[in-house]
């Protein structure tokens, strides 16, 4: 009942109406729903105004619509600014050649074979196996080119993804120039180059949380969590073809160490989550190791940049590596194809303490692959 409040009486407040609630929420939702669709008309207009203009148009242009909300929001903006951005003409093919010489065709067949999880379901058997032949194409003309690039297990998911946005022969022509720069520490003889760059991840968590990157090092649980994020560019741990291409929009516009960067804004997003758990190896291997699907890459691959921008390249190569494990010299087939039995040599270390961490971590990373073969994320 109503007192006079103005003498701080007590006054007995009306209930809130919950239908009256729940119709603001509605109203709110079909708002931010109704921006979010206008931003998305501006930029494909804007993107279509760069596409117009052809060659007059510069890759900063291309970069900050590939990097701002959304990406090139569609695979028919992508075929045309890709190659653009890399200034690769249209009709240039690369060099033909017999596939089956390459060195290591059979490794690439036995790849492309069970890349099933990358392909629509409900596709027939004859259009699968025609995507499976045009993707071996793609895998083996692009890197026939020269005799120093080595194929390593993951280049065919990068390939895959050039495969369905731009088509076998375009695909073929930007893996090719791809082996130049992006792609270029990961197609040597060893992967040695790649082990470098997992190295840098905790370090540049460092910079930004230090309790987050001496949780990771306490735990002993090393870098070989990263091993797929970054020489498949995320899409052999995305599960969403979308997000796939969203990612590959900043990946292709960015410096070759994009994807060490968006490791490490991953790693700080999720700060709190991975310091829940027990600081011990095999836990934080796994916590780290299972990228949840829901992330928002948008944001976070705007953290990245920031990252960039704060310690770049020339910087973060100079950053203390304060970490106790020797990241192994990992094959090219190594982290998918354990039929090679790398394993016996983690046993030359077993004598050393490093041995037994990184025999630990060989240990933990075999039982991630088995559950994943299990769960048929690769249909072996």
């Amino acid at each position: 009942s109503g007192i006079n409040a103005e003498y701080g009486d007590h006054v007995t407040s009306k209930p809130p109406d919950h239908d009256e609630t729940v119709r603001v929420v509605v109203r709110k939702r079909r708002r931010s729903l109704h921006d979010a669709l206008d931003r998305r008309r501006e930029k494909e207009a804007h993107i279509r105004s760069l596409i117009d203009r052809g060659d007059a148009i510069s890759r900063e242009e291309i970069r900050s619509a590939a990097l701002s909300e959304g990406g090139l929001l569609s695979n028919e903006y992508r075929k045309v600014l890709w190659l653009r951005y890399l200034g690769i003409d249209e009709e240039k093919c690369v060099t033909e050649c017999d596939i089956t010489e390459f060195r290591d065709y059979t490794q690439v067949c036995l790849d492309v074979h069970r890349c099933n999880s990358r392909i629509p379901p409900g596709t027939l058997s004859q259009q699968v196996l025609a995507i499976k032949n045009r993707l071996r194409n793609v895998i083996i003309k692009s890197l026939a080119e020269a005799p120093n690039r080595h194929y390593y297990q993951g280049y065919h998911d990068v390939s895959l993804t050039m495969l369905y946005v731009l088509g076998e022969r375009r695909a073929a022509t930007i893996m090719s120039r791809l082996c130049h720069a992006h792609l270029a520490s990961h197609i040597r003889e060893n992967l040695d180059e790649t082990s470098q760059q997992m190295k840098l991840i905790v370090p540049l968590v460092s910079q930004k949380c230090p309790k987050l990157s001496d949780f990771i090092l306490q735990s002993e649980a090393g870098t070989m969590f990263s091993l797929s994020w970054i020489i498949t560019w995320f899409a052999y741990v995305i599960n969403k073809e979308d997000t796939i291409y969203r990612l590959y929009d900043a990946f292709l516009t960015m410096p070759p160490l994009m994807p060490v960067y968006l490791s490490a804004a991953i790693l700080l997003y999720r700060k709190y989550q991975i310091m829940e758990v027990e600081c011990e190896l095999s836990t934080v291997h796994q916590i780290l190791h299972n990228l949840p699907q829901d992330l928002p890459f948008d944001l976070l691959i705007q953290n990245a940049v920031e990252l960039l921008k704060e310690f770049p390249p020339s910087v973060i190569k100079t950053l203390p590596i304060k970490q106790h494990e020797i990241i192994l010299q990992v094959p090219r087939f190594g982290y998918l194809d354990w039929s090679r039995n790398w394993g016996s040599k983690l046993l030359e270390y077993a004598n050393t303490p490093a041995g037994i961490a990184i025999t630990s971590s060989f240990l933990v990373g075999f039982a991630a692959f088995a559950i994943s073969v299990y769960a048929g994320r690769f249909q072996l």
